[in-house]
């Protein structure tokens, strides 16, 4: 295949279909969804932050002082580990709302589908609770299938009319709740007879189902270093022909990330070691760092070597920006999307990082991710200081994840920054010719 063909098949073939892809009503509620939920994962980070920080006086201390790391604990417990409960709610609404249905009723509806499904525990006295693990992230597949069933049933029977409805002058709240009562009742005494037959067969939940059917097949992929290169090259792929490739790959990816960054913030609750090194800040902040096809190099390169005047500004535009992982002008403006020059480093670069961040990790030259879940705008040293505890050995794999970035760009952008000046120099010796001439 030719360099034009290439280009045709990205531009016309697979944006269009990435496009697509991002807008399905589906993958667009599973993405808002997981949003929806993420200040609650920033904020129980903070406190997973503060009560794990890896000084022993520190920790000591908050536990001499009225146990104070066994309070950040619940409060990491009551924000973090609720992840898999909020986003039950928060993708039903979204799909309900995408129906043009009534959306709080149908997430309100997943949320008690979600609790109904989830095993409870129970004391020596007989008393019965909710398990906060299966509410974090070991509850977070359950917490998809529900909200994506519940919303489906919840609108055939509002847009069939198979509701009860109320005389126009109840007011719209009372007329939204009765029009929930029909399929509010339907869809929870579906979920209890499901319940009631995987405890029946020995399954025992749809937890342990689903973890079987769907957490297996992708925790594959998404734990593991050839199905991180693979997420990785789609991701970059579609940023390449200007499709977000975070809401097409990460739509699927994002949760397992997710909840493999839990499994890790429990395990480091309870003294264990930690299980997971891909996890979603092993992804935002070491393999895209600078953002979509891990840019920053390129950014580094605009704002110090560039020759041509208009990469000159950009890279001033750009540079700050791109310390925090925000890459958009870049992406545009140099541009790097369809830009046949720079396909190469765009894919490479991000599997590059993927590959060195796992080594340095698996082997122990990097702690693993703590489960602390920083924004992805957290900006290169510091984002992986914190992420994995407080380490300088991450803090320094990031500086060379920098540089090299850098490196790789580095050729290809200076054969696009000597093209550029020679365009911008050709109006100007045109101009000088002639005045010569005259």
């Amino acid at each position: 295949m030719n360099n034009n063909a290439l280009m045709n098949f990205l531009a016309n073939t697979l944006a269009p279909f990435g496009e697509k892809v991002a807008k399905q009503r589906h993958l667009k509620a599973l993405r808002e969804g997981v949003l929806m939920a993420m200040p609650l994962v920033l904020i129980g980070s903070i406190f997973t932050l503060i009560g794990s920080f890896p000084i022993e006086a520190w920790t000591q201390w908050l536990h001499s002082v009225g146990e104070m790391d066994v309070l950040l604990n619940t409060m990491a417990n009551n924000t973090f580990g609720l992840i898999g409960l909020a986003t039950s709610f928060g993708i039903a609404y979204r799909l309900a709302e995408s129906y043009d249905t009534d959306g709080p009723s149908a997430g309100i509806l997943a949320l008690g589908s979600f609790l109904l499904v989830t095993p409870a525990i129970t004391s020596k006295d007989g008393a019965q609770g909710i398990p906060y693990g299966l509410m974090g992230g070991k509850g977070l597949f359950t917490a998809i299938v529900v909200a994506f069933i519940t919303a489906e049933i919840y609108r055939q029977f509002i847009q069939r009319n198979f509701t009860i409805t109320m005389p126009d002058s109840v007011p719209d709240v009372v007329g939204r709740s009765f029009a929930a009562l029909v399929p509010g009742a339907v869809i929870i005494i579906l979920f209890a007879a499901v319940t009631k037959i995987l405890q029946m067969s020995g399954i025992g939940s749809l937890n342990n189902l689903l973890a079987t059917i769907v957490g297996t097949p992708l925790g594959f992929i998404g734990a593991t270093l050839p199905g991180t290169f693979i997420a990785v090259l789609l991701n970059s792929i579609f940023w390449f022909c200007g499709v977000n490739g975070g809401q097409v790959v990460g739509s699927v990816m994002n949760p397992i990330w997710l909840q493999q960054a839990d499994a890790n913030r429990l395990a480091l609750q309870a003294g264990q070691e930690l299980p997971n090194i891909i996890t979603s800040p092993f992804m935002d902040l070491f393999v895209y760092i600078g953002g979509g096809g891990a840019t920053i190099g390129l950014a580094l390169c605009l704002l110090f070597f560039s020759k041509s005047k208009e990469y000159k500004t950009l890279g001033k535009i750009s540079g700050i920006p791109a310390l925090f992982n925000i890459n958009t002008a870049i992406l545009f403006s140099f541009p790097t999307v369809l830009n046949p020059i720079m396909l190469i480093p765009f894919i490479c670069t991000p599997v590059i990082n993927a590959v060195i961040t796992y080594g340095a990790m698996a082997t122990g030259l990097v702690p693993y991710t703590t489960g602390v879940a920083l924004p992805w705008t957290t900006p290169p040293v510091l984002g992986g200081f914190l992420a994995c505890g407080g380490s300088w050995q991450a803090a320094v794999l990031q500086t060379v994840l920098v540089l090299i970035s850098f490196a790789i760009y580095f050729p290809f952008f200076k054969a696009s920054d000597m093209a550029r000046a020679r365009i911008e120099q050709e109006p100007t010796s045109h101009i000088e010719n002639a005045t010569t001439k005259e």
